[in-house]
Parts: C-alpha cells; structure tokens; sequence
C-alpha cells in the first residue's frame, strides 16, 4: 500500500514538473515572439531605408520599344513576328489587343505616369503585354522581365487588374445565358446541320490544380494521381461559352458534375 501511494506520488509530481516546464517553454516562446515583432517594427521596412536592395534600372522605354518592334512594326518597318504568331502566343488577334489598350490607357493604374522621383514609369501598353502573356500561355509572373522590363509585382497586379476590366467591361454583354432571339437562331442553326432541338453543346474538362491545398488533396486527385478541378463549359458551334460551372472536385464523372450543375436543375426545374 505505501509502496503504490509512493508511486501515485511520484506520477503527480512528474506530472506538475512537466506542466510547469510547458508553461515556462510557452511564456518564453510568446516573449521571444513579441520582441521579434518590436524589432521589425523599429526596423521597418521600405526600398528606401538603409542596407535595401535597390531597385533594377528599367529602361521603360526600351520595353516598350521593343513590344513594338516585334509584334506591331517600328520605323516604318513591318514586325518581326507577324499576325500568325501574335494569335499563337497570346490567344487573340492584334486588332483585339489594341483595342482593350485603347480602353485601357486612360484609366488610372494603366495609364503612364510619373513617380516621386520624377522619371516617367511603364507605359499601358507594357502592363497589358505582360498580363495577356501570362493568362495566355500560364508563365509565372517574372518570365517576361526580361522583354516587357516590369517587375514580377507590377505584373500580377496587372494581370488582376486585366481580368477585373474584362469581366466588368464585357461581363453583361457576353457572361450571361442567350436571350430568346439568340436562342431562336441557335435551335436553326442546329437543325440545318442535322441536330433538330439541340441547343448547344455541354463538355466537362479537368484543369490541374498546382496549388491545391494539401488538406484537398484527396479530394480533388483524379484517375491519373492529379489534383484538378472539374470544369463545366457550354458552347455552341462558333465556341460562344455560355455557361461555365468551376469548382467540381476531380474524382467526380461528368454524370456527378451534371448532376451538381445548376445549369441541369434550372432545366429540370423549368426556371
């Protein structure tokens, strides 16, 4: 009997030895904490301050010089990459790409300016080059330092600002289901080619994720091993996308997603 209280005894004071040693741990962990944070805040931090890299000589004008000489002709000489390579690598005709940056100029991130030092930044046409280069082809954000002369931050800032205005811009008139007239001329157009009640044309596409969060992971892995996300697209003959439904895990089937897609209830539903 005192043998097993002596033991019991033993267990709680190694018990209160260890508790008081986690709580000590922490209290110190937190207190190296905080004084890690005063130290940066009494650092602070800013391109300006003493010990900081400084920022890379852009030649802007070089950049834009450049785009220019390759892809829409300088001088009075033609391009040295023609209208076929412009559509390969950017996905869209030139006359396309002039006219968003005619639309683009004059708002106020895009358009050129000058900074508190007083030399004139990137041109609008440098921002929107480098932001359609990298929604075109999927290169990280610093590939096209090297042709553009931007930043790796003033490019990803542009891509965002890119995709806002397009989806603010052209989102009524073309992200939105056909009208009635529109549907009209689709189901005539469809039963000259053979397809008499047909509307459009529904395919489901798996897109990998490469920044799937690991607690996801199962999830969203494929047949193959991969992490990716199911997509759904409408289109009609011309590629008019109608409707896009993201988001679908990548272990479903394109019967599950049509299942899921509100697009099959709302038919269902006749709304």
């Amino acid at each position: 009997m005192n043998v097993e209280t002596s033991s019991d005894e033993d267990h709680l004071a190694m018990a209160e030895i260890l508790t008081v040693s986690a709580t000590l741990t922490l209290r110190r962990t937190r207190a190296l904490r905080r004084c890690v944070l005063r130290a940066r805040r009494r650092r602070g931090r800013g391109g300006s301050m003493p010990g900081r890299a400084p920022n890379a000589a852009c030649d802007f004008d070089l950049g834009a010089i450049s785009i220019m000489r390759d892809y829409f002709g300088w001088a009075g000489r033609p391009p040295v990459y023609g209208e076929r390579y412009f559509r390969t690598r950017f996905r869209m005709s030139t006359a396309l790409f002039l006219h968003n940056c005619d639309a683009l100029r004059n708002r106020r991130w895009w358009r050129r300016q000058i900074n508190a030092t007083g030399r004139p930044q990137a041109h609008p046409l440098q921002k929107l080059f480098a932001a359609i280069r990298v929604l075109a082809s999927g290169e990280a954000y610093d590939r096209g330092d090297e042709n553009v002369r931007l930043s790796r931050s003033t490019i990803a800032v542009a891509v965002d600002k890119f995709v806002r205005f397009i989806i603010q811009r052209f989102g009524p008139e073309y992200l939105r289901p056909p009208n009635d007239a529109e549907l009209n001329d689709i189901l005539q157009r469809n039963a000259a080619r053979g397809m008499p009640g047909c509307i459009e044309s529904m395919d489901c596409s798996q897109w990998q994720c490469r920044a799937c969060p690991t607690a996801l992971a199962g999830q969203f892995q494929n047949y193959k091993g991969r992490r990716t996300i199911v997509i759904e697209t409408v289109c009609d003959e011309s590629t008019y996308i109608s409707n896009f439904y993201i988001g679908c895990a990548g272990s479903q089937n394109d019967i599950n997603v049509l299942r899921t897609s509100p697009l099959y209830h709302n038919i269902v539903s006749g709304a």
